[in-house]
């Protein structure tokens, strides 16, 4: 008797796990309200939904997931109310992984030594059944990612978002610990008391000096990061500094004012590499849709994002300084431009009186005769004016007549120029999103992004083509190492790329690796 395994699956919650926004159609995969990335209509049951870990913390919803675990919205009681709290879980495979339980403890140890407002905080750390769960603030609303996907961001916003990156990444530079991965993706945007308010997150490949008996981690020669947030040292495998994280921070910056977009285009670690080593920057102000940005901004951008780390910006405070030409953020409102401020005089006896700005009133001289007189010929004069401007204004030709029906057909292909070209815009952000997933093993936000261009094919299929091959090319290798391990999860990952069409390589994977027919990857073949 054959037994074909089974799965347990459940509907995903018809809710935004980040938001709580409703879900707006079964098989949507964004947030209409966040832009967060929603569950799949069916997956596997969390057996963490709806527990309660380290004895306090009921997981109530899932936040996201990455190579290392979930993070989970979990419910913490503090006498007879609560808090949100974010729940971080190790995945079950990783915890026979020493290094990666390493890193993982490291993480909780770093961000637990940083005290900065823009720096997320740690509440909690601990061990249960095998899990190892760190407990952090909960951060309502998006990452900056997510805000770039949204809309534009003017020069004043994207300065007030650096500055408190960089006092973040600061204090821990002055700490000895660098961060080796900031990314718009590891930069949360929440409001505290109506203000705007970033949060760095994400320390777990940080650099720290280590502890007495402690061993480094990182070994010399080994590659860490996000591809397109490296810099050159990174690629060369040679120990990173604070200029590592001036040079990813050059770039956030870069991409809030051109739109999402960075200084190169590659879709590949290889090519990646090649760009931060040998190609300069393109200019910010070259980039289509950008408009008068003050001059200091490229020299600023030229001196931090330099090849070599010599030549580079020192710290993340110099470079807004020379971004900005302040010494320090803003505090408070504004001040008034010269033009607005109005003199301040401090009371005393010594204080000198200003000289008034008016001069003082001559009295009129003559007598009334003469005063009427004048006013008389200011109306004859008056009147004079109006009457040749009515002259004037006959003999002027009338307008031409112009049909509302033609205003109203010019102004609806005006209107649908401009939202094809913003929907245009929107898909190539889209698309860079996806290749950055394929370059960082992020199979499954790489298949939602060529999903969502598939369902609103607004670019050309050449322009989305290079994304589906490497997506198929990526997930094919990942398809083969599951085959090695079990062949059901390996099912998962290629019905995942079938949903793409990109999925032909794995098929092949299954027919050469799965020929019996009692294997679930079967149903695959076609």
């Amino acid at each position: 008797m054959r037994v074909r395994s089974r799965r347990t699956v459940v509907s995903a919650p018809p809710q935004c796990p980040r938001c709580g926004s409703p879900r707006t159609a079964l098989d949507a995969r964004f947030c209409q309200i966040c832009g967060g990335r929603l569950l799949p209509p069916d997956m596997p049951t969390d057996p963490l939904l709806g527990k309660t870990v380290l004895g306090r913390y009921t997981l109530q919803s899932l936040l996201g997931e990455g190579g290392m675990g979930r993070v989970y919205l979990a419910e913490q009681r503090l006498g007879e109310g609560s808090r949100r709290v974010a729940v971080k879980v190790l995945a079950a495979a990783r915890g026979n992984d020493d290094y990666i339980v390493t890193r993982f403890r490291r993480e909780a140890s770093t961000i637990a030594a940083l005290t900065h407002p823009n720096t997320i905080r740690i509440h909690d750390y601990g061990e249960e059944g095998g899990r190892f769960i760190s407990v952090m603030e909960y951060v309502p609303g998006g990452s900056l990612a997510e805000l770039l996907a949204r809309e534009v961001v003017t020069p004043e916003r994207a300065e007030c978002i650096a500055w408190q990156v960089a006092g973040a990444l600061q204090e821990a530079h002055d700490a000895g610990i660098v961060h080796r991965d900031l990314k718009p993706e590891n930069i949360l945007l929440t409001h505290v008391g109506g203000v705007e308010t970033a949060k760095v997150v994400d320390f777990g490949i940080a650099r720290r000096p280590p502890a007495p008996g402690e061993k480094p981690l990182t070994v010399l020669g080994t590659m860490l990061g996000t591809p397109a947030f490296m810099a050159p040292e990174q690629f060369r495998g040679e120990p990173a500094d604070a200029r590592a994280d001036v040079y990813a921070l050059a770039l956030v910056f870069y991409q809030l004012l051109s739109g999402g977009r960075l200084p190169w285009a590659a879709s590949s670690t290889m090519e990646w590499a090649d760009m931060h080593l040998h190609r300069a920057p393109k200019p910010l102000s070259e980039q289509p849709g950008v408009g008068e940005l003050p001059p200091r901004y490229e020299p600023a951008l030229s001196r931090a994002l330099a090849k070599d780390p010599k030549d580079r910006t020192a710290s993340t405070l110099a470079f807004l300084r020379d971004l900005t030409g302040q010494e320090g953020p803003p505090e408070g409102p504004r001040a008034q431009s010269p033009r607005q401020r109005v003199p301040t005089v401090v009371g005393g006896p010594s204080a000198p009186a200003l000289p008034s700005e008016r001069p003082p009133a001559v009295p009129l001289k003559g007598s009334r005769a003469g005063f009427l007189a004048v006013v008389l010929l200011s109306v004859a004069l008056g009147y004079g004016l109006v009457r040749l401007y009515q002259r004037w204004a006959s003999r002027a030709p009338a307008p031409t007549p112009v049909s509302l029906d033609a205003a109203l057909d010019a102004s609806r292909d005006a209107s649908q120029d401009a939202s094809l070209e913003v929907a245009r815009h929107r898909a190539r952000r889209t698309l860079q999103r996806g290749m950055t997933a394929v370059d960082a093993l992020d199979l499954a936000g790489a298949v939602a992004a060529l999903a969502e261009l598939q369902a609103r094919p607004t670019l050309p299929a050449a322009e989305v083509e290079p994304l589906r091959r490497a997506l198929e090319a990526q997930g094919s290798a990942e398809v083969q190492r599951l085959l090695a391990a079990e062949c059901s999860k390996a099912q998962e990952q290629a019905c995942l790329l079938r949903s793409v069409r990109a999925d032909s390589a794995a098929r092949r994977r299954f027919t050469r690796r799965c020929p019996a027919p009692t294997c679930p990857a079967r149903p695959l073949r076609r």
